[in-house]
């Protein structure tokens, strides 16, 4: 008998009812758990006649796992040929089928340029529902943080310290709101041999356009000429001191932001028995995305976890000790 995907009975219609809608089968020919981020929903690879797809079933509704504004952006981002095409999208079950992106490495492609396009296209989009502001977002996972005690006080006490300056004067809330997906880490970047897909659009949302900015600028980049050509190309000649000001911070909070949940995710897991090193010397982020790519870290693991936390960390306060921290505070105080 064919393999059959484990899922909460609650779910089970619902799946059953959307693979014979779409493929004509209750039952897929093979699956396989896709893992890899941190969605709270559960991603398949199923294989019906020989032909991949993507079965993603949203498992809760919250703020950032609610299906009903997750399937209307993916299936928005899908009709504009940013995300992967839609088969099947049930909101109120919380079911999507989507064709599956087979990944290919993108060596000796320009990624910037293909991103800097994507990104505009998904800020083009018509605008998505609104959720919650970006920095009140980092509040949030700060707090949960700082509520773990993982780690003492004085060991973040310098990092909190300076980005306190961006709590009270980035803008928040503002009325410059576009279309954004809010999680645009190399996981969710998919090049197919040809072009480049985005995926996973659970905390899609009408928001701040820097985040994505931020978020493709903190995986790809290195050399700040390559910043001044990729902001050049998301704002062509409206490019001015003040984009330039808001996206350098914006750097710094989606690194806060992840360090944040990274901490969270370590505390949960943390053995009884092991306290959490507070020594807050870590690799630099491009030596760790090197051990990522090797195996020499397991981003699953508490070990792993801390230390990306504490890599995140270390180039947060890299930057906020920089000259150009005050001067982009300066530029967008309110």
């Amino acid at each position: 008998m064919p393999p059959k995907i484990v899922i909460p009975e609650s779910k089970r219609a619902a799946v059953e009812k959307a693979l014979s809608e779409t493929l004509g089968v209750t039952v897929p020919d093979e699956s396989a758990l896709l893992t890899g981020g941190l969605s709270t929903s559960l991603v398949y690879r199923i294989v019906i006649r020989g032909a991949p797809y993507v079965l993603r079933i949203t498992m809760r509704t919250g703020l950032f796992d609610d299906p009903v504004p997750e399937t209307a952006c993916i299936e928005a981002a899908a009709a504009a040929g940013i995300a992967p095409p839609v088969l099947y999208a049930n909101a109120g079950d919380g079911i999507v089928i989507s064709q599956f992106i087979a990944a290919q490495p993108a060596t000796g492609i320009p990624i910037l340029t293909h991103l800097v396009r994507l990104i505009r296209s998904i800020h083009s989009l018509p605008e998505f529902p609104k959720r919650i502001d970006a920095l009140d977002t980092v509040d949030e996972f700060i707090r949960k943080f700082q509520a773990t005690n993982i780690l003492p006080a004085a060991a973040t006490a310098e990092h909190f310290a300076c980005y306190a300056e961006i709590q009270r004067h980035y803008p928040r809330h503002g009325s410059d709101l576009v279309s954004s997906h809010n999680d645009l880490n190399p996981n969710n970047i998919l090049f197919d041999g040809a072009r480049f897909w985005i995926v996973d659009w659970e905390a899609a949302s009408a928001g701040d356009r820097y985040v994505d900015l931020a978020m493709v600028a903190n995986a790809f980049l290195s050399a700040p000429e390559a910043e001044e050509a990729f902001l050049r190309g998301y704002f062509e000649d409206a490019l001015t001191d003040y984009h330039r000001a808001r996206f350098f911070l914006m750097r710094q909070v989606c690194l806060i932001c992840f360090a944040s949940i990274f901490l969270t995710l370590a505390a949960a897991q943390k053995p009884a028995d092991i306290l959490a090193n507070a020594d807050m010397t870590a690799l630099s982020l491009k030596d760790f995305y090197g051990r990522l790519a090797t195996g020499q870290v397991a981003l699953g693991s508490f070990d792993g976890q801390l230390l990306y936390a504490k890599v995140l960390l270390r180039q947060s306060l890299e930057m906020m000790k920089t000259p150009r921290f005050a001067e982009s505070i300066e530029r967008v105080r309110q």
